[in-house]
């Protein structure tokens, strides 16, 4: 018999009962005339009422809360409906990693049917995992489990039938009530046609900026020679827009090199070629680079570096993109007259920290997470700077990792940013 009914015929015979001993109660009062019988049935009279009143009370709670419950099953119905639907595989693990649950999303990605991997460890070699070193899976196993942390990968795996695919794999711990993991939730996504088509971009920009470099630089290099005088002398509009030629093509060749490095570094062809090398000259190489750009900002800079600065193993190349990204960045985005610090420590004996600060426009809040992001570029940096690419922090964060390194930074808007880039002074052999 449904719940509903159930309270429905408990309702009517609390009722009846009720009626039932007021009825009796009415009927001895009228057959006696003795007062102690008479205030002894008063008395049963106010008790049956507030009894019932109180089972009316306990019934529409039960109603409501019956009513809640029905609504609650109902959702999670239609949430389970749309997790089995979902594409992507989502499946449910309990703490040591033994799947509980996986939707249909499973068979169309891996080939395997939920029946085949119910009660088996997730990321074995006969299902559909076990690709990835160990050192990897320890890395995992410490981050969900340990750290109770979201772990987010990319890797390549296979599918039932033993084709490759890429997946892209993100594993988030459920923690019960004392903070213990009760069970993982894996969401795997097949990515494998989205980084063939992203491959394919990539090579064709790369070819695309080699054909653009060699017709940009005989642009620059007639550019100069007219400017020179070895055509003749100019008049001052001539001078003027051969000036405005050579700086447009300046432009250019820096956007085209900033999308070689890019394609280099998606392609995995930009190699760091770790050698001994004096940060403090490298430094005064790049600082007279960009003197240009400080006189026309007005802008000083400040050094402070630790003395001695260490000998360390780093790419000379790569390293020159890095500062010269982060220190033009901070000269562009400060206000006119404005300062820009560049601070080099030791951390320890195992690490170097490089620090670039300015009090310039800073970066919102709704932009930071975006900052590393291909061609991203903040609201307010574009009002400042519309020639901007919006490639040289991306570079910089991909380089850094090349270089085992780490970068992040401080910012707030309309107070300046200090970005940071710890990298270590001799680098590990892969």
């Amino acid at each position: 018999m449904p719940f509903r009914k159930k309270i429905i015929i408990f309702v009517v015979l609390a009722l009846a009962g009720f009626l039932i001993l007021l009825y009796s109660s009415f009927i001895f009062r009228i057959e006696t005339d003795q007062t102690l019988y008479q205030y002894e049935i008063n008395i049963l009279l106010y008790v049956s009422i507030s009894l019932f009143i109180v089972v009316l009370v306990l019934v529409g709670r039960l109603m409501k809360a019956f009513g809640k419950a029905r609504q609650s099953l109902q959702d999670l119905q239609k949430f389970k409906l749309a997790v089995d639907n979902a594409s992507d595989c989502i499946s449910i693990t309990d703490k040591d990693g033994i799947i509980l649950y996986v939707n249909h999303g499973m068979e169309k990605i891996t080939g395997f049917k939920p029946e085949e991997v119910l009660g088996k460890k997730i990321g074995s070699k006969d299902l559909w995992g076990g690709n990835m070193s160990l050192e990897f899976y320890q890395k995992l196993w410490t981050a969900v489990k340990t750290k109770k942390q979201k772990f987010s990968v990319e890797f390549n795996n296979h599918r039932k039938n033993g084709e490759e695919f890429v997946a892209a794999v993100s594993i988030s711990p459920i923690l019960d009530e004392a903070g213990e993991v009760k069970f993982f939730v894996s969401i795997d996504r097949d990515i494998t046609v989205a980084k063939r088509i992203d491959l394919v971009k990539t090579e064709f920009v790369s070819l695309a900026s080699h054909q653009l470099r060699t017709p940009l630089t005989s642009v620059k290099w007639h550019a100069e020679m007219l400017l020179a005088g070895d055509a003749g002398s100019l008049s001052k509009d001539q001078r003027d827009f051969a000036q405005e030629i050579y700086n447009s093509n300046e432009r250019m060749i820096d956007l085209v090199d900033s999308l070689l490095d890019v394609s280099r570094l998606d392609l995995g062809t930009l190699k760091v070629k770790g050698l001994p090398t004096n940060i403090s000259e490298s430094i005064k190489d790049l600082i007279k680079d960009i003197r240009p750009l400080m006189t026309k900002k007005k802008v000083k800079l400040i050094e402070k570096y630790d003395q001695p600065l260490p000998i360390i193993e780093l790419d000379k190349r790569l390293f020159f993109v890095i500062i010269q990204n982060l220190l033009t960045n901070a000269i562009k985005y400060s206000k006119t007259g404005g300062e820009v610090v560049l601070e080099i420590k030791c951390e320890g004996t195992a690490n170097v920290l490089i620090k670039v600060a300015d009090k310039g426009c800073g970066i919102p809040i709704k932009d930071q997470a975006r900052v590393f992001d291909k061609l991203f570029r903040a609201d307010n940096a574009r009002k400042i700077e519309p020639d901007g690419n919006g490639l040289g922090l991306y570079i910089v964060n991909s380089i850094v990792k090349q270089c085992q390194g780490k970068f992040w930074f401080e910012t707030k808007e309309n107070v300046g940013s200090t970005f940071y880039i710890s990298l270590p002074i001799k680098l590990s052999k892969k």
